[in-house]
């Protein structure tokens, strides 16, 4: 089971700007004079937005959901390409010729 957060801001919401300056998380932001959940995955579950809300417009709600199975079958295996590593060749070394 995975653990996702849902957070639900309904039509009691007056745009108070509450949760946006009481997140700790800053999940919240204002947009068109509405609270807007735009980072839930910062979410920390601490629900001090549903309790400091002055309208109860906020649900913060915990879902387990299943992750997808995955099909061993469909999965494609890549491989790397590797360089060879090879020794580095000695410097040629340029001798002054004497005249």
């Amino acid at each position: 089971m995975v653990k996702v957060v849902k957070i639900i801001v309904d039509s009691k919401c007056t745009g108070c700007e509450t949760c946006v300056n009481n997140c700790p998380a800053s999940v919240y932001e204002m947009k068109d004079g509405k609270s807007v959940p735009v980072r839930v995955e910062d979410c920390i579950l601490c629900r001090t937005c549903e309790s400091q809300c002055p309208e109860g417009a906020i649900q913060v709600i915990e879902v387990e959901i299943e992750p997808p199975e995955v099909n061993p079958k469909k999965v494609a295996v890549t491989k790397r390409k590797t360089k060879k590593k090879t020794s580095p060749k000695p410097a040629k070394s340029k001798k002054k010729s004497s005249h």
